[in-house]
This record gives structure tokens, C-alpha cells and sequence, in this order.
């Protein structure tokens, strides 16, 4: 296992995909408004885009059992995800809980600002999960990014990938007893290097 990664990134560093937000505010790419407009230089104002990041072996131990670093599981569908990787990172990310404490007063005072501002900070965080891949990956061939909650594995593993990654301390990120995340705008994952 290589030591951990972590890095805090600058938010003018992402590319937001615009599709990303039309999809998730429900609106044509070509859509502008003021409301949008606002509710982003706000949300610019609280985000702390950050990651940590392990790269370890991955072993196979038949039946859809695998180890990434942090004891066994069972997954069929990271199995194929990982197929010729013999590593793996394995990652979470933030956009920070500036973001859930804005999203907590805008909830309380504009239905409409709380919905754009949501909407606005998931796609700073798919952002994230993509240039955390794009740095951690930069002149490697690898294989599609795979959450929990994708396929068959679950998200009682969460809490497993979070203390691998050291992810309460650097990042802040803690874990529910239904495995819900916070800061809520967080991305855990497995990115495989294929050889």
C-alpha cells in the first residue's frame, strides 16, 4: 500500500460540465438566470474542494470476493469494473461543510435558492470526483470510476473506505448509521489501473 494522497484543489480548477447542472436544474444547457447566477456566487464563496487518495493492490479471492487495501467484500459488478487491474485507488472527495451549512439556511429561506444552490454544489462535486480521477490518474490507462451504490456494492462500505483513506481527518467527512455521508457533497470511489 502506498501512503495517502491528499490534495485541496482550487474551485476554479474544475470544469462544472454543463449538462451536469442543465440535467440536474431540470433546464436546457443553453438556460441562464440571474437566480442561477447568484445562487452560484454564493455557493463559491463556502466550497472546500479537497481529496484523499490510497493506490494498494487488488487481490482476488474467487466467489466475487476482492481486498482493496482494507480487508475482503463481495462485490460481482467492482469485480468486473476492476477486470486486468491489479491495483486500485480508492478515494473520497469533498466539496466541504460550508456547502451543507449554506444549503441548511437556504432551506429555511428559499425553497428556490435551496434547490438551484443543491443542484449547483452536486455538480461542483462530480467535478471534483472527475479531476481527483484526472490527478491521480494523469499517464495511466485506467478503468471507469465505480462508487458504492453502483451494481451490487453497497454502501455498508463506506465507513471502510473512509477510515483507509484517513478521510475524518483530512477531509472532515464522517458517516451515519445509513451510511449517509457529511459534508453530504462527498464521493467515495475506486478508480482501477489497468496494467
Amino acid at each position: 500500500m502506498n501512503p495517502i494522497d491528499y490534495k485541496a484543489i482550487p474551485l476554479d480548477e474544475l470544469e462544472i460540465n454543463p449538462w451536469e447542472v442543465a440535467n440536474r436544474l431540470h433546464v436546457s444547457r443553453d438556460f441562464n438566470s440571474d437566480a442561477i447566477d447568484a445562487c452560484l456566487d454564493e455557493l463559491k464563496k463556502v466550497v472546500a474542494c479537497k481529496f484523499s487518495a490510497v493506490r494498494t493492490s487488488v487481490k482476488r479471492m474467487g466467489n466475487d470476493r476482492l481486498d482493496c487495501g482494507f480487508g475482503e467484500f463481495k462485490s460481482a459488478t467492482l469485480m468486473k469494473n476492476l477486470k486486468n487491474s491489479s491495483e486500485v485507488f480508492v478515494f473520497a472527495a469533498t466539496i466541504g461543510m460550508g456547502v451543507d451549512r449554506l444549503l441548511t439556511k437556504m432551506s429555511a429561506t428559499s425553497q428556490a435558492q435551496h434547490f438551484i444552490t443543491d443542484a449547483l454544489a452536486s455538480a461542483i462535486a462530480e467535478a471534483l470526483a472527475d479531476k481527483t480521477q484526472a490527478l491521480l490518474c494523469e499517464g495511466l490507462c485506467h478503468r471507469p470510476r465505480f462508487s458504492p451504490g453502483f451494481g451490487d456494492l453497497t454502501l455498508d462500505i463506506q465507513p471502510r473506505i473512509l477510515e483507509f483513506v484517513n478521510a475524518q481527518r483530512l477531509l472532515g467527512i464522517t458517516i451515519n448509521q445509513s451510511y449517509l455521508m457529511s459534508p453530504v457533497k462527498s464521493v467515495t470511489a475506486f478508480i482501477g489501473i489497468e496494467e
